[in-house]
């Protein structure tokens, strides 16, 4: 329950910042022209921070996209001109329509291949060499693309509704469907990050009424793109990459939390070592994830923690060994219970040896496991100590004849 509350906060989160980004606009009116200023700036402070921390943490397709962001705010909001560059407001704002949604679709699927590398340069590139050519076609008065680009494909008119041109607009509508797609298939903050930040700057060119709705919207784009890196840093930090199980390091920061009464089990897969000489490594780990999935819903308020190699250990906060024992019980049958189908993983010559192949039965194997247990005891006072002695337990359970719980 936890868990799924966890994962809905994290998928409106975006959109809460969106939400208080527009509560802010609405008190711009307020403000001094000092202040102003400080909001019209925002956007790049929140942008040079955000590509220092992409940069640290090696999240390249964020960097390329605060990138794409400063280039594209200073494009439209007239900055370039103070730089000497005269850029007609309504060609900018044409040509930001489609590049924000093609960008951030490519960027998606980028794979992180480091900044400074051969990729990571063509990619800048590949940024740089789009607003040159927007710059050279504004400047030479080739009005060819542009008109392109306003081009009605529908016989529908829009421009009452949106100032968003159509190309644009289907532009946005089919990166956000890729966007979903993968958020659904892969569940990853980065999809859910990038579909905010779609959101948002759609939202600032569609009103497009009042032009401190660009430093606030892009400013939140940026923000968003900071949680996202933070949010990424931490599950590597604290999450198991093969189970998705919280790590050894969240172990230990929750064993700090406990207080004066829990039981700590210790968990471990029977003949692992010699399943995986007999199977292979890439059948083990799928072995450890289908172990690791019925862990995680352990019932009677445990969580569970992936140890290392295949031990997992489960906390029991205000548990005692007989409160515990029956869930314990359940977990190991449940396990003992769940086949694992081994399927061949040999290669074939052609598509006849393949349906030849997959036509073979598949051989259905079962997992067991053994568990220890032990409580906070006067003999036991500390979370290290109890699992010394929850670990003991889990020995005397592999001496037992293994599959069985020992306290």
């Amino acid at each position: 329950m936890k868990t799924t509350i966890k994962t809905a906060f994290l998928i409106i989160l975006p959109f809460l910042l969106i939400a208080l980004a527009y509560i802010f606009f609405t008190k711009t009116d307020t403000m001094s022209k000092s202040q102003l200023d400080i909001v019209r700036m925002s956007p790049y402070a929140v942008f040079c921070i955000g590509a220092a921390i992409s940069w640290k943490f090696n999240h390249s397709r964020k960097f390329f996209t605060f990138i794409l962001l400063t280039l594209c705010l200073s494009f439209i909001t007239g900055l370039s001109q103070s730089l000497g560059l005269y850029i007609k407001t309504e060609d900018a704002y044409s040509i930001i329509c489609l590049a924000i949604p093609v960008n951030i679709g490519l960027f998606s699927f980028f794979k992180e291949r480091g900044i400074l590398s051969l990729w990571g340069l063509s990619r800048l590139g590949f940024i740089a060499a789009q607003f040159i050519v927007s710059y050279w076609l504004i400047g030479s008065g080739q009005r060819e693309f542009l008109d392109l680009i306003n081009k009605n494909l529908v016989p529908v008119n829009l421009h009452s509704i949106t100032s968003v041109p159509q190309i644009p607009i289907i532009a946005f509508l089919i990166t956000f469907i890729i966007l979903v797609f993968r958020q659904i298939s892969v569940k990853s903050s980065q999809d859910i990050s990038f579909i905010g930040v779609l959101f948002a700057l759609f939202y600032v060119l569609h009103d497009n009424s009042h032009p401190m709705l660009y430093p606030i919207f892009f400013a939140v784009s940026g923000v968003i793109l900071i949680i996202s890196i933070l949010q990424d840093s931490y599950l590597m930090a604290f999450s198991d990459e093969l189970t998705g199980l919280p790590s050894r390091r969240a172990l230990k920061q929750d064993m700090m939390k406990l207080g004066f009464n829990y039981s700590i089990a210790m968990l471990d897969i029977d003949f692992f070592k010699k399943f995986n000489d007999t199977y292979g490594h890439d059948t083990g780990d799928d072995v450890l994830k289908l172990v690791a999935s019925t862990i995680k819903d352990v019932t009677g308020g445990g969580k569970s923690f992936r140890y290392g190699g295949e031990e997992f250990t489960i906390l029991f906060p205000g548990k005692s060994i007989s409160d515990v024992l029956p869930h314990l019980e359940e977990l190991r049958e449940k396990i003992s219970k769940k086949g694992f189908t081994l399927r061949s993983k040999g290669k074939t010559q052609n598509k006849q040896k393949r349906r030849t192949q997959s036509s073979k039965p598949s051989k259905q194997i079962y997992i067991t496991v053994s568990i220890g247990v032990s409580q906070r005891s006067e003999k036991c006072k500390t979370p290290d100590t109890v699992m010394k002695a929850a670990d003991k337990a889990l020995y005397r359970a592999k001496k037992k004849g293994r599959n069985c719980v020992s306290k």
